[in-house]
């Protein structure tokens, strides 16, 4: 059987992504930023735990919105293979809050736009 390797670089982009959404909802004090906040945590575990060798840069960074950062965190996520489960075990609840923070923003620019 082969041992999946650990997406260090893939986990550094998705801790500075959701670093920047936390950032852009530190103002608030909703349901939504707690879920951003939660998610951030996880990703700092990760990180902290699974350094990369390498430094990761995320192209335009500073011009994401929080919809935008929490997508490509998402799909960053998705393309992690489920058996590193054993070794993140964070990595189920961490899609989940990704999924259910996208639903949230996509609801709420839909009712604003």
């Amino acid at each position: 059987m082969t041992e999946v390797q650990i997406p260090s670089e893939s986990i550094a982009k998705v801790d500075l992504l959701l670093g920047q959404a936390t950032m852009l909802t530190a103002d608030r004090w909703d349901d939504l930023a707690a879920l951003i906040h939660e998610a951030m945590g996880i990703s700092l575990l990760m990180a902290a735990t699974h350094p990369s060798s390498r430094p990761v840069d995320v192209p335009g960074l500073a011009r994401l919105t929080v919809l935008e950062c929490v997508e490509n965190a998402l799909r960053e996520v998705h393309t992690w293979d489920l058996a590193l489960a054993a070794d993140l075990p964070d990595l189920a609840r961490l899609r989940v809050l990704l999924a259910d923070v996208r639903r949230e923003l996509d609801s709420t620019v839909g009712r604003r736009g």
